[in-house]
């Protein structure tokens, strides 16, 4: 039975999973009832990106041995990367009962409490973590942690925001994964420029990551009335977009266009929303004068395909498949390469 076991460990630890899923699998026809195999085996399923899997597991090691610190923080950790935001906290409260000097548990619940806004918790969570690495000689993660914590802490009433920090670079931070802290950026850029419709945009822009699409309808709607000749538009056209409000979507792209009138790519966004209507003639046309300005841009052959393809114009559709494959190689986009080229595939398949 511990023979089992410890292969289990030899082989996840080599990476080999298919062996180590079959090693504790052996492990626990023996003993069904071995809280340390499930949390073991569950890391395997959490390295082959098999969230569920892993989850189950560690709920079994749980229940078999609820004293546990490790299966609490790692399913913690899974149910934030599943937005579970009040089950993760719920768990890492949990592991830090059972293990109130490990540091990561600290550093994971000021992740949580920032996804759940609730700075106050999360900087105490920091500065605990970082103190707790501090004290096992890790200056590195303790310094992390002390960062993490000073970027919550909200600027003094009446303090001037460092206007060097340009949008772009709020955006950026945004798109690493840093939505807190590019959040709390954005914020103090609209207090401290609050008729500059591009502070409401950049934070429009943070919102929209985050879902909170109330939020970022309000800041687009502010920046138009600031600014019509902003970005806002654009912006707010691919969120009603994502949100299939295709008629208002068309209308604002139909009015970033008059600012932006040879925007290549934000005349393939109005033709995919005339698509979506199903009006195939104005989408068609939309994408002539995509291509009008610049013969050689992919995606507006790979949205005539689909077009094309919903119309039965099987050759017109192979046609603008194999244009856009081979305008994409020219560029070495492989990803849009290989899509393109699978649709293509994919018609002489069905026909």
């Amino acid at each position: 039975m511990s023979e089992y076991y410890q292969q289990g460990l030899e082989k996840a630890k080599a990476q080999d999973y298919s062996g180590a899923l079959a090693a504790f699998e052996m492990a626990l026809i023996s003993n069904p009832n071995w809280a340390e195999v499930h949390y073991r085996r569950g890391l395997v399923y959490f390295d082959l990106n098999d969230l569920m899997a892993a989850v189950a597991d560690y709920t079994k090691s749980i229940d078999l041995d609820p004293r546990q610190r490790d299966p609490y923080y790692a399913r913690a950790l899974v149910r934030l990367m599943l937005k579970n935001f009040s089950g993760a906290l719920a768990d890492i409260e949990k592991a830090i009962l059972f293990g109130r000097d490990y540091a990561p548990s600290y550093q994971l619940k000021g992740v949580i409490c920032q996804k759940l806004g609730q700075r106050a918790d999360a900087i105490q969570a920091y500065k605990l973590a970082a103190s707790l690495y501090l004290k096992q000689q890790d200056t590195a993660n303790s310094r992390i942690c002390l960062q993490k914590a000073e970027e919550l802490v909200p600027p003094a009433p009446g303090a001037v925001v460092n206007s060097d920090l340009s949008y772009a670079a709020i955006i950026a931070k945004a798109e690493t994964g840093d939505l807190w802290g590019a959040n709390q950026d954005a914020d103090n850029a609209v207090r401290s420029n609050p008729q500059d419709a591009r502070a409401y945009c950049c934070r429009g822009i943070i919102y929209k990551l985050r879902d909170n699409l109330a939020g970022a309808l309000a800041d687009y709607n502010t920046a138009i009335r600031l600014d019509p000749g902003c970005n806002a538009y654009l912006y707010r056209g691919k969120m009603r977009q994502q949100m299939g409000d295709w008629q208002g979507a068309i209308d604002d792209f139909v009015q970033a266009l008059t600012i932006n009138p040879q925007d290549l790519q934000l005349l393939v966004s109005l033709a995919q929303a005339y698509a979506a209507r199903g009006e195939h003639d104005l989408a068609t046309t939309t994408l002539e004068r995509v291509l009008s300005i610049d013969p050689k841009y992919p995606a507006a052959y790979l949205e005539r395909a689909q077009i094309r393809l919903r119309s039965e114009d099987l050759a017109g559709a192979r046609a603008d498949y194999q244009m856009a494959a081979n305008l994409y190689l020219e560029r070495q986009d492989l990803a849009n390469y290989q899509n393109a080229l699978t649709k293509l595939q994919n018609i002489a398949k069905r026909w």
